[in-house]
């Protein structure tokens, strides 16, 4: 089968290879892809940032699995022992195990779930990691109804999620964006939204109860000044790369509060078929929906990889097709 592989880190040394179809063990499924979302997950892996991390990504030499890919949305072409929760032919979204920028990828049973049948496989890709990084996020925050809340990046992969579900939720949502997403910011429930290349989003008096900032444009102390006594910054920054990337800065935030009026965290998001139920309940409802900006089919997904390294700028969210 064709994957996009790589056998030393760097973005030059990806390329679509023929290499021998995965098996599912116990627990794991065979899913026939048809389409695999892009997120800066795989760009971490693939250029090895932070340097630091490398040893947690498969070694000093290389990145493991070869396979790069997170999220996939496809039909189940065979499942190993011990799976009842699925079976051949059914439609599938979620989480791959073993890399999904492939023709065919493994995954475990607990990480995946029914495909929404709204969705296409091209939307359906789009949520994994994404929007359930947003849910957990807002989860971790403990938003509520009439809380208003700022998310920057919400034009991006995150952001565009966590807008839908925190308006889906009763928040008041502060959507800040560039001026090309403005509008459709807006549509996905925003009830304010700020340019940020027109206006300082962290001028003026506290007005925010929770501040949810994506790819680190704002440091942590700027963010502060809109936030109300007692109010939250979630942390979320994967764009820095080099030695130690953005880490130092997300271990430092919460310690930083201490010495604040409000608080700071981060989430480690993690990989669940309760939280992509969730999501498709969400889709089912009407309350969400992947914006996909741009597709790639798997000979040009190196070039999906380098839009969304670093700070990025993508709209919505980037896909790989397969079939």
């Amino acid at each position: 089968m064709r994957a996009l592989t790589q056998d030393s880190y760097g973005l030059d040394a990806l390329a679509v290879r023929d290499v021998p179809e995965p098996l599912p063990a116990k627990g794991q499924v065979l899913v026939r892809v048809n389409a695999a979302g892009v997120n800066p997950y795989d760009w971490h892996f693939a250029a090895g940032q932070p340097m630091i991390a490398r040893p947690m990504m498969g070694g000093l030499g290389g990145p493991r699995p070869q396979v790069r890919g997170a999220d996939l949305s496809g039909v189940v072409a065979a499942v190993g022992p011990g799976v009842t929760a699925f079976a051949p032919g059914d439609e599938v979204f979620g989480f791959g195990a073993a890399g999904t920028f492939a023709e065919r990828a493994v995954a475990n049973a607990t990480r995946i779930a029914h495909r929404p049948v709204d969705l296409t496989h091209i939307e359906a890709a789009a949520l994994p990691m994404a929007a359930v990084t947003a849910l957990q996020f807002l989860r971790a925050a403990g938003l509520t109804a009439g809380q208003r809340v700022m998310i920057t990046g919400a034009g991006g992969g995150i952001g565009h999620f966590a807008v839908q579900i925190a308006a889906a939720w009763g928040a008041h949502v502060t959507g800040v964006c560039s001026t090309r997403n403005v509008a459709m910011v807006r549509e996905l429930g925003a009830s304010d939204v700020i340019d940020y290349t027109r206006e300082d989003v962290t001028a003026g008096e506290p007005r925010f109860d929770v501040v949810f900032t994506n790819a680190g444009r704002y440091p942590l102390r700027a963010l502060g000044r809109v936030v109300v006594p007692g109010g939250l910054v979630l942390t979320n920054d994967g764009s820095k790369a080099g030695l130690f990337g953005s880490m130092p800065d997300l271990l430092a935030a919460p310690l930083v509060s201490r010495f604040r009026p409000y608080r700071a965290m981060s989430v480690s998001a993690s990989e669940n078929a309760e939280d992509l139920a969730a999501l498709a309940r969400m889709v089912d409802g009407g309350v969400l929906l992947p914006i996909v900006s741009a597709t790639y089919p798997l000979d040009r997904a190196v070039e999906a990889i380098r839009q969304v390294a670093g700070a990025g700028h993508a709209r919505g969210k980037l896909v790989v097709t397969l079939s």
